[in-house]
């Protein structure tokens, strides 16, 4: 009897959908693929970094959904296995929670103009870097400022309203549990969130933002300030933050910026469409009270954009690693990729 309710509801929304176009579900998606040479063993791999699929769409004027899946989770599957009688080994079978592939479920509501109300799972209004989707990452890797950023995607609720009086404004308001992806949390306390992004002129965006935690009882903060300026081709961005963690004894501060500079080269080609290069310096330094333990890195990029695909690009960079401690092993990373995306 259920299978069949839903059968029916599933066929229902599809002719809901195929009258109402403007309703129907929308399907993107993207696949990472790495070549990842690391120097300080002298050992390279390939792997599949991300393979997401999205869907999103209206049900109504007032209402939207959201959901994001990344297949690459399904690597953490529980198998179970038996033994013959010769002794090998063989599997028996394999487990994976559906919550493990699921980063984004969202419900969105958008009751007037320039409003939106999103209830579920997704990206924590923090840092412009943070919410920034991989598919669009100017880099292979994030910036080393994910050390001072609270999870990235939490269930909560948000609320964000734009507005152009004096000039182009965003604002951000949202609690979360506070236990990360995929979590619920049941306690007294709830973490929260603020983000605020202004653009005094064109194509220049400065961002503030602050994030609210308790960690067993103790208070843990993270702010965080940035720009982002594009000037033709020329797009200049960086961002600082820093995170506070009291304890009974004693505070923990611990900081990290980066900025990074891209530059889009239009080509003459029938295959290469643009070719970008970029350059990332950051510091993360984890303890500010311990002298000569910040990493540094120098990222150099360089990458394709084809012209007879919908999207597709080949990328390279290379991570330079320095260690102000002079033990730390140093694993400076070449890494190839090739994502195309629909």
């Amino acid at each position: 009897m259920k299978k069949t309710l839903l059968i029916l509801a599933v066929l229902g929304f599809m002719g809901f959908a195929q009258n109402n176009p403007d309703y129907a579900p929308k399907f993107s998606g993207y696949v990472r693929a790495w070549h990842q040479t690391d120097f300080a063993t002298g050992q390279g791999q390939y792997l599949v970094k991300q393979a997401r699929l999205g869907i999103n769409g209206y049900v109504n004027d007032y209402a939207a959904y959201k959901f994001l899946f990344d297949f690459t989770r399904l690597g953490s599957l529980k198998t179970t296995s038996g033994t013959t009688a010769a002794g090998e080994k063989f599997l028996t079978g394999a487990t994976s929670s559906f919550s493990d592939v699921m980063l984004d479920a969202a419900a969105v509501f958008k009751p007037i103009k320039n409003l939106e109300i999103s209830a579920g799972q997704f990206k924590v209004p923090f840092s412009t870097d943070n919410l920034s989707s991989d598919q669009n990452a100017e880099f292979a890797n994030r910036p080393l400022s994910t050390n001072v950023s609270p999870s990235i995607r939490d269930i909560g609720l948000s609320i964000g309203y734009n507005f152009n009086v004096p000039f182009k404004t965003e604002l951000i308001a949202g609690s979360f549990n506070g236990s990360g992806l995929n979590k619920s949390e049941n306690d007294k306390s709830t973490d929260y969130a603020v983000r605020a992004v202004v653009s005094p002129i064109k194509d220049l965006a400065i961002a503030g933002n602050y994030y609210g935690a308790k960690v067993q009882g103790y208070a843990v903060n993270f702010m965080n300030f940035g720009f982002a300026y594009k000037i033709g081709k020329l797009l200049v961005d960086g961002e600082y933050g820093g995170k506070n963690s009291k304890t009974s004894g004693s505070d923990l501060k611990s900081n990290s910026y980066f900025v990074f500079a891209t530059y889009s080269f239009p080509f003459p080609g029938n295959l290469i469409k643009e070719v970008i290069p970029a350059v990332r310096y950051e510091m993360y330094d984890p303890n500010s009270d311990i002298v000569d333990n910040e990493i540094g890195r120098i990222t150099v990029g360089l990458s394709f954009e084809f012209a007879k695909i919908n999207f597709a690009r080949f990328r390279v960079n290379y991570e330079k690693f320095n260690y102000k401690d002079g033990v730390t092993k140093n694993p400076d990373k070449l890494i190839l990729e090739l994502q195309t995306r629909f």
